[in-house]
């Protein structure tokens, strides 16, 4: 059977039909010019490694010191505001702020139209220089040596996150990582190959890893770059982002950087999309539900979305340790993780052995009880109690009403609610677990609903379900247990190789974010594109070696720089597909074997059809094609072409791409009527985002997950 992590096709061919082991050997360079900081690069492998381990005993120890004498008032008599250019803008109106459960917790100030003017003449007029990395990284260093326990403790104050620290220690790891990435990224700038966008960036922030994803990756990352940073007030637990703004600013005077570079946007929703109107090139980076991604996505295109999935548990049958895995995995957070499981599917399982799980679920009454005990996956008591909202269909478990399930035999239904900070579980309990059909089944499940996250338990060494569900699906985590290290939703270390990301189910991807966003991953990337003159420069190749059956490809394409965009696509699919061993073991992480990498679509029978119009052209096909065509993808790629364009159909015959001749109506009647994994229509070819035109594309890294799946899948062994 063919590898799932994405070959050069020609060593697809050569491996097939070889045992899986040997299809997915070593990556071979083939003396291609390295694409630098794009995913699984041979550069990009170079960023881990060598990393620092935190000090986690001391860093619980000042956190709960800091909560401790913590004083509630400094939220009310020093209100969050609009901050431009080092100054507070605080002419506005005052309003409650509220936290993660709805509790009233201080004071903001909302911007006035002059002083939400006052921002984007500021955002319009700033000229940032292109490397700030040696101040930034002072700053940074400073922030987390010194002020880390302000960073948790703010968090947990204003979340109710019960281990903060954790995101503190895998974050110094982490971000090392993605300085790195930025130092290439850089240097290609520097090179003239690429263009980074200096438009600002729009933070919109997330409230449970925000130290991480908002301060560390969407802030410090851009501004060390030159990328000015807008940071977006929110609705509730706006106090900790503002209080970790407020620290970033105070050290970016003491270390000489430019105050211009962060901006706090302390405003209405309609004004942070004034805002964001005004300077429609920069780029939203946001971490949301679904939901919210869609709506930012249809006002402003360029959106980086992280977006949550129902992360899934998979068991043959229920025992101590798979109710306990289940369980831990719902509450992580009062399930207000990411990871957290909403779905469970356990072969065999009861109502009375989902009554068992959470009859005595554990629970916390403050974050500071939690940081002292250790705990981590409790739900709140009655003394700071969370929203929960009762749905029918649901049994409410335990002494406390936040706690509910659902079970059946049936698999629940597409798109069903992730029902955040409120602890709900669906469990399918199929009587055939494990046939094919019930296997396929929950595979289709998982690519029409794509969570981040798939644990699958396996029992005696049997990995049989567990190889098919990997080989069917494309999530970005997975995660296989076994008796006795049972396999959890909730885990991944992205700076050892435990590559995350939040994507959209594939084939409505563009209604929720520009590209798919992953870490580690240099944050600027995402807006840059190459220099018109350096795709001009690789338009005559050379092809990488043993890719030479594509040449009669690129000379069907008119253009120089689209000739040298699908070269470049080519150098870095030579030099990143294969299989790549994540490493834990001396950076703090646990000894388990990890691979990432790039992987083929779902071999699951669902096409990824292209869609070419009348006036399609090849030169805009090209680009999309080219990753299919030259990898072990192709086989699961047709092309839909009007049958008005025939040029195009009778040039893609001679390449022997498998095409189809069909009118619109035809067309659609397909998309509707058929499992696609993926529709990639006309205005979508070539960029996703400048539909008719060709003058920009983005790195390759990012263009290429536009249509493969990526990711890591690791084994949990049980030592002996």
């Amino acid at each position: 059977m063919m590898p799932l992590f994405s070959l050069p096709r020609h060593a697809a061919k050569a491996a097939a039909p070889a045992a899986r082991a040997a299809a997915v050997g070593s990556n071979s360079f083939n003396g291609v010019s390295c694409r630098q900081y794009n995913f699984a690069s041979t550069e990009y492998k170079k960023a881990f490694g060598g990393l620092p381990i935190a000090d986690g005993v001391k860093l619980r120890q000042d956190t709960i010191a800091y909560l401790d004498s913590f004083d509630a008032q400094t939220w009310y008599s020093d209100p969050v505001t609009t901050v431009v250019n080092g100054s507070k803008l605080s002419g506005g109106a005052s309003e409650s702020t509220i936290d993660a459960f709805n509790y009233e917790n201080g004071t903001i100030v909302m911007a006035t139209d002059a002083e939400v003017d006052a921002i984007i003449a500021h955002m319009k007029a700033f000229k940032p220089q292109r490397d700030y990395r040696d101040a930034v990284r002072k700053v940074e260093a400073e922030l987390f040596e010194k002020f880390p326990a302000q960073l948790i403790g703010n968090q947990a104050v204003d979340f109710r996150k019960q281990d903060g620290v954790t995101e503190i220690e895998e974050s110094v790891q982490a971000n090392l990582v993605e300085r790195r990435l930025n130092d290439q990224l850089l240097a290609d700038e520097d090179a003239g190959r690429i263009k980074i966008c200096r438009a600002p960036a729009y933070v919109g922030c997330v409230s449970n890893f925000s130290n991480f994803l908002d301060l560390s990756r969407k802030t410090l990352r851009n501004i060390e770059l030159g990328v000015p940073a807008v940071v977006l007030s929110r609705s509730n637990t706006t106090q900790h982002m503002y209080r970790w703004t407020q620290m970033l600013v105070e050290l970016m005077a003491k270390h000489g950087v430019d105050p211009g570079l962060v901006t706090y946007a302390s405003c209405s929703l309609a004004n942070q999309q004034k805002i964001m109107a005004a300077c429609p090139e920069g780029a939203m980076y946001i971490t949301s539900s679904r939901q919210v991604a869609e709506d930012v996505r249809a006002f402003h295109g360029n959106v980086m979305s992280s977006t949550g999935g129902p992360n899934t548990l998979v068991a043959a049958r229920m025992t101590k340790e798979i109710s306990d895995a289940v369980q831990l995995s719902a509450m992580i957070e009062n399930s207000g993780q990411c990871t957290a499981l909403r779905h469970a599917c356990v072969g065999g399982a009861t109502e009375a052995d989902m009554k068992a799980m959470f009859e005595n679920a554990p629970t916390i009454s403050s974050p500071q009880d939690a940081l002292r005990n250790g705990a981590f996956a409790g739900v709140f008591d009655n003394t700071h109690p969370g929203p929960f909202k009762a749905v029918d269909g649901y049994t409410i478990a335990g002494e406390h009403s936040n706690i509910a399930y659902r079970i059946g035999d049936e698999l629940p239904p597409d798109g069903v609610n992730e029902m955040w900070r409120q602890t709900y579980v669906d469990m399918t309990s199929p009587k055939d677990f494990g046939s094919d059909e019930q296997v396929s089944e929950l595979a289709g499940w998982l690519v029409r609903n794509q969570p981040i996250s798939l644990a699958m338990n396996t029992v005696g060494g049997d990995f049989g379900y567990a190889r098919k569900l990997f080989e069917q699906t494309g999530q970005v985590v997975y995660t296989v247990g076994q008796e006795g290290n049972p396999a959890l939703t909730c885990q991944a270390r992205p700076q050892e190789g435990e590559i995350f990301g939040e994507f959209p189910v594939r084939r409505d991807l563009q209604k929720f974010t520009r590209y798919p966003v992953f870490v580690p991953s240099p944050t600027a990337a995402y807006n840059c594109h190459y220099d018109e003159a350096y795709l001009a420069s690789k338009e005559g190749g050379p092809v990488p070696a043993g890719m030479e059956y594509a040449a009669p490809l690129l000379n069907s394409v008119l253009s120089a720089e689209v000739r040298g965009f699908c070269v470049l696509v080519m150098e870095y699919l030579s030099d990143a597909c294969g299989v790549n061993r994540g490493d834990g073991k001396n950076t703090g992480g646990p000894d388990r074997t990890t691979i990432w990498g790039l992987q083929r679509p779902p071999m699951d029978g669902q096409d990824t059809v292209l869609r070419c119009a009348a006036d399609t052209s090849f030169d805009e096909l090209a680009p999309t094609l080219v990753p299919f065509y030259v990898t072990n993808a192709g086989s699961s790629v047709r092309v839909s072409v009007d049958p008005a364009n025939s040029a195009l159909v009778t040039a893609l015959a001679e390449l022997d791409v498998t095409v189809v001749a069909q009118s619109d109506a035809e067309f659609e009647a397909t998309a509707a009527s058929e499992s696609l994994y993926n529709v990639i229509r006309p205005e979508a070819l070539a960029d996703n985002n400048n539909t008719s035109s060709l003058e920009q594309f983005p790195m390759v890294g990012q263009f290429v997950s536009l249509y493969f799946p990526m990711g890591h899948i690791k084994v949990r062994y049980v030592r002996t």
